[in-house]
């Protein structure tokens, strides 16, 4: 099989980060020739190459872009031939060149389906996205549910400094953009009511200011870490007690697969993914979203209980070796592809005939 990925973004948010994760599980199949067409990105290309993932950058100059970015983009597409065509966010699936390939869209969030059209199937992440796209005219017959893995492959680490944590803090681990959704400043508020625990924000965004300001007025910015954009997650969650999600909305929730991958005791706002991964007191603990006392609640009962960390441990893992690991899903993929190709070969032989 011959697969092509399209991702044009020059954002590294979770679409972005999980793209990279596919195309480098993608890389290790066997049956499977893999190639990339991206922007121009040095970060990501360097994650890329160290993953073994072979790609072609798209120029984003001054100058180069106007003159050779639909260039570049449909010569990469016209001479790697592929099968199929997985085009990610919305710019891909517009600007998908014309193709004899199958075109599948995938989607991970509440996306204008307008931007789609290209796509003869479409792969949403969540029940509610099945929802989405056919409330919104996309027929049922050419849309699947396949959910994220939750596996941090190595290949895509870039270890960084962590700050002096005092040996005695239980650390809390969030992650997410700097954005009013994420909800960072619930948990920031809920710091003060969490005794002897240190919290490690791993993102960027327009929001760093204001929650510095925030664990500052709170008397908790000693306590507060705000580390940036990290793409050395694994390490993050080795060094977390806990992993606290508290995010307003939240189509799907990659932090949860990725708790439940790496043994973490979870705890999350009971925003849409969460709500639908989530079986509370079972593999993770559920609080109302915006509820700052309810949070601080339920990361405290982890911290006054190692026997129920243990049991939420447990339930995750089985919940995610059934159902949200690399193999299973990669699986998905796989198969879904192979029929899809399937299907436009026996259509092409019938019109030939």
């Amino acid at each position: 099989m011959r697969l092509m990925q399209i991702l044009l973004s020059q954002a590294e948010a979770g679409a972005e980060t999980y793209f990279e994760k596919v195309a480098a599980a993608f890389a290790q199949q066997d049956g499977i020739e893999q190639h990339l067409v991206i922007e121009a990105l040095p970060s990501r290309e360097a994650r890329l190459n160290s993953a073994g993932v072979q790609y072609t950058a798209v120029p984003m100059g001054l100058i180069s872009r106007p003159l050779l970015y639909d260039f570049t983009l449909h010569k990469a597409v016209r001479e790697f031939k592929p099968d199929l065509i997985v085009t990610w966010v919305n710019r891909a699936s517009k600007k998908c060149p014309p193709t004899s390939a199958v075109v599948v869209g995938r989607l991970g969030g509440y996306y204008d389906i307008n931007n789609y059209r290209k796509c003869q199937h479409l792969i949403v992440n969540t029940p509610d996205l099945v929802r989405h796209v056919t409330d919104n005219g996309w027929s049922a017959d050419h849309v699947s549910m396949i959910s994220n893995f939750g596996e941090l492959p190595d290949s895509l680490q870039i270890p960084q400094p962590l700050p002096d944590i005092p040996a005695d803090h239980t650390v809390l681990l969030a992650l997410g953009r700097l954005h009013k959704k994420k909800a960072h400043d619930i948990l920031i508020k809920a710091m003060p009511k969490i005794a002897n625990a240190t919290l490690l924000i791993a993102g960027d965004g327009e929001l760093q200011e204001p929650l510095q300001t925030l664990a500052n007025e709170l008397n908790v910015a000693d306590r507060v870490k705000l580390l940036g954009l990290r793409k050395d997650v694994f390490n993050l969650f080795q060094r977390a007690d806990i992993c606290v999600f508290p995010s307003r909305f939240e189509p799907l929730g990659n932090v949860v697969l990725e708790a439940w991958a790496t043994a973490t005791p979870l705890v999350a706002a009971a925003s849409q993914g969460p709500s639908w991964l989530v079986q509370h007191e079972e593999n993770g603990l559920l609080f109302a979203v915006d509820d700052v006392d309810a949070c601080a609640e339920q990361v405290n009962r982890i911290i006054q209980d190692p026997e129920l960390a243990q049991r939420l441990v447990q339930g995750g893992r089985r919940k995610f070796e059934a159902e949200f690991s690399m193999d299973v899903i990669i699986g998905q993929y796989r198969a879904l592809f192979e029929q899809l190709i399937n299907e436009k070969l026996k259509g092409e032989r019938q019109h030939g005939n």
